[in-house]
């Protein structure tokens, strides 16, 4: 007899050898079986209680004794297919569960993250931080910024570095702003190559900067700060909807592109 492919379909050692002694023994009680079995006597009744329960023993009582006899060999096929349908109703019912594991999976392997930069150095290494993680051929796309950051000299000369940077990195930058405020009259980077600024007339959100799975707000209170989202389904939907401006903006003839 094979044990290990018994072992296989869920038999333990001990009701392996206990099935096996019964075989032999026809209809007997404990004491037998524990000799010919070789198992304790302390476990003899829960491993006949289990191959009770698996349908490979049956049990009766004759002048007040417990008597045991094995089944026919033909049941243990019936075990087995009663773990095929056990095995198969978990099959489907883990079939049900995997599009929710991957779909938990997918979102975990996604970086999601969140930084903050404050004060003017902390802008400044926000942009140094950006164009680190450009490549050439990548995009910046950005909502221009509130009146309130072309107050603030240092903030402009940052914008300026960066752009220049920018394109000789051979990063393209995208712009919009709306077309009353001053920010679409003043940043003029004409001279600047791989930029392209368009103005609309819908209201958009000012400071928003999209690249890669980021999205940045740039807040210009009392202390400036950068808030950058590190969130690939994010940024889809803010690329989605610049895009959507985009296509309805007006090209303002500031740019000069390679």
């Amino acid at each position: 007899m094979n044990n290990p492919l018994l072992e296989k379909i869920g038999l333990t050692p001990g009701e392996i050898k206990v099935y096996f002694a019964l075989l032999g023994l026809g209809d007997t009680t404990t004491g037998p079986i524990i000799t010919k079995a070789q198992v304790a006597s302390s476990k003899v009744y829960d491993i006949l209680t289990k191959l009770i329960q698996k349908g490979l023993v049956s049990e009766s009582i004759k002048s007040g004794t417990k008597h045991f006899q094995a089944a026919s060999p033909d049941k243990i096929m019936d075990f087995i297919r009663q773990k095929e349908k056990e095995i198969q109703n978990e099959k489907n019912q883990f079939e049900k569960l995997l599009p929710q594991l991957k779909a938990r999976q997918k979102f975990q392997e996604q970086k999601q993250e969140a930084k903050i930069y404050a004060d003017i150095e902390g802008v400044k290494t926000y942009f140094a931080d950006t164009l680190e993680q450009l490549k050439k051929g990548d995009e910046y796309l950005a909502l221009t910024f509130a009146d309130k950051a072309l107050e603030n000299k240092s903030i402009i000369a940052t914008f300026q570095k960066f752009h220049q940077k920018r394109a000789q990195k051979g990063i393209f930058a995208k712009i919009i702003a709306n077309e009353n405020d001053k920010s679409a009259k003043d940043m003029d980077y004409s001279n600047t190559k791989l930029y392209e600024f368009r103005t609309t007339d819908q209201i958009i959100p000012t400071g928003i900067a999209i690249f890669k799975d980021s999205v940045a707000t740039l807040n210009w209170g009392k202390t400036p700060r950068v808030f950058v989202i590190i969130c690939k389904e994010n940024a889809e939907q803010y690329k989605k909807f610049f895009y959507s401006t985009w296509s309805k903006s007006k090209t303002k003839p500031t740019s000069k592109t390679e």
